[in-house]
């Protein structure tokens, strides 16, 4: 059974919405002290701290650390934060892919650039990125968003490694498509029966099972599909 969160602290990014916001509300649920990083307000909650922060500014996420989260100690870092961008490569401007690879990529490595000095000290964290499928397999129209997933696995792998001595666990996991806001904006979606798509809840369930299983042992990477993979595609939003 899993242990119980008491007098535990996560930092969550994208916590207003989607993943980050279930698993956010699973951890609360558990006794879990929660700081949710957002651009959007999160959760009303007597165990969470709201922190808004827009990660595409490297100089906020920068200033967040030494203003905010300067005292902080936490015991896990969950990056649910990300969205997607889909196209060939030559539709997008300069600034759409600086924007895309510093908030999906980039942004994960400023934070941990802080997180990993504490964890040390402790001796102890867990680190849980939210990949994508598309850090296996890159597809068409998918170039800058595989660039930024692919990026953000290799930075697992390499971290894992580098931080194992130190009792610091790195866990990535790579769903399929989530019936979440992450594809509002886009011109696609998955199908609309149950099979078609993982629920938020449903990743929310698996980092909680990650954070209370022992640590002798790492969960290096978990891939996790739609049991039927349909696609919606829709006349919404074009490049």
């Amino acid at each position: 059974m899993p242990v119980n969160g008491m007098n535990k602290r996560a930092l969550v990014t994208g916590a207003s919405s989607g993943i980050g916001l279930a698993i956010s509300e699973l951890l609360l649920k558990n006794n879990y002290e929660v700081t949710g990083i957002s651009r959007r307000p999160g959760l009303h909650h007597e165990n969470f701290t709201a922190l808004k922060l827009d990660l595409a500014r490297s100089d906020d996420i920068e200033q967040v650390f030494k203003t905010s989260l300067r005292q902080k100690n936490f015991d896990c870092f969950i990056h649910a934060a990300g969205f997607g961008d889909f196209g060939s490569i030559e539709q997008f401007s300069g600034r759409q892919i600086e924007r895309a690879i510093q908030v999906n990529l980039t942004s994960v490595l400023l934070l941990c650039r802080h997180l990993i000095p504490m964890f040390r000290r402790q001796k102890a964290g867990r680190i849980i990125f939210i990949g994508s499928e598309s850090a296996l397999n890159a597809g068409r129209k998918g170039a800058l968003y595989s660039a930024a997933k692919f990026g953000l696995r290799g930075f697992s792998q390499a971290l894992r490694e580098d931080c194992a001595n130190d009792g610091i666990l790195v866990s990535l996991l790579n769903p399929g498509m989530v019936r979440s806001p992450f594809f509002e904006d886009l011109t696609f979606a998955p199908g609309d029966q149950k099979e078609n798509a993982i629920e938020p809840a449903q990743i929310a369930e698996l980092v909680w099972h990650i954070l209370s299983s022992a640590d002798n042992m790492v969960f290096d990477e978990v891939n996790l599909s739609p049991r039927v993979k349909t696609i919606n595609f829709s006349t919404g939003r074009t490049k």
